[in-house]
């Protein structure tokens, strides 16, 4: 079974924060999956909503604020992270980045030109602007994202050369799986916390990445390397 780290590793440490992705390092996933969004600044940072409160209480909107002023509203003990943050922290793990809100895509493409590090799946619910970002990184791994009409987002995801698809996983079903591998595309589900329904679900849909907010439950951890000193010859 190959795992999928959700939003850093949501069940275990603070959504979004680089806390949960060096949690989610210490077990084998695949991936680790965090959500970003569009600042004023053309900014990307890990954050689900695309609202936040100020310390004041006032509700503002993500992509309306400027990436200082999003950290002055959060935590002190666990910081707003950009992307750039995230994908250092993660460092040999990809990450699959779940696009959301607009305008993402010409700040993403930017982050990821001088990215050397392991390929990333990039993800949306929203078919054009993730198109878009095609576009731009050709070579990109675009997953469309969807909660309901599975076969909709198999028929998208094909017309646009899409890479795969990352779907609730109550909306999977055989012939869904059967079509999706024969359209050559790789599949993700989300979000599967039981080990009963996460090891069923596998037993019917082997090929699929299942994404969870407990690693800790699926995945082993990650033997830490023993280096022996070597003797000194006399």
């Amino acid at each position: 079974m190959k795992i999928i780290s959700h939003r850093g590793a949501a069940g275990l440490a603070p959504e979004n924060t680089l806390l949960g992705i060096k949690i989610a390092l210490r077990y084998q996933v695949e991936y680790i999956e965090v959500d970003a969004q569009r600042t004023k600044d053309n900014r990307l940072v890990l954050v689900h909503d695309d609202t936040f409160h100020t310390k004041s209480g006032k509700e503002v909107k993500v992509k309306d604020a400027t990436l200082a002023e999003i950290r002055k509203s959060g935590s002190s003990q666990h910081k707003i992270a950009t992307l750039e943050e995230a994908l250092k922290t993660a460092d040999k793990i990809p990450l699959l980045i779940d696009c959301k809100g607009d305008g993402w895509q010409d700040p993403l493409a930017k982050t990821l030109e001088g990215f050397n590090g392991p390929k990333p799946i990039v993800a949306s619910i929203d078919s054009r602007q993730l198109f878009a970002f095609s576009q731009k990184r050709s070579e990109a791994d675009c997953f469309l994202s969807e909660l309901t009409k599975p076969f909709d987002a198999l028929q998208t995801a094909k017309a646009l050369g899409f890479s795969g698809l990352c779907l609730h996983y109550p909306i999977y079903n055989p012939l869904l799986y059967f079509l999706a591998k024969r359209a050559g595309l790789k599949m993700t589900m989300y979000t599967v916390n039981r080990p009963i329904s996460a090891w069923f679900l596998h037993f019917f849909y082997p090929e699929v990445l299942i994404t969870t907010d407990f690693p800790d439950r699926f995945a082993p951890k990650v033997k830490k390397q023993r280096f022996k000193k070597k003797k000194k010859s006399k």
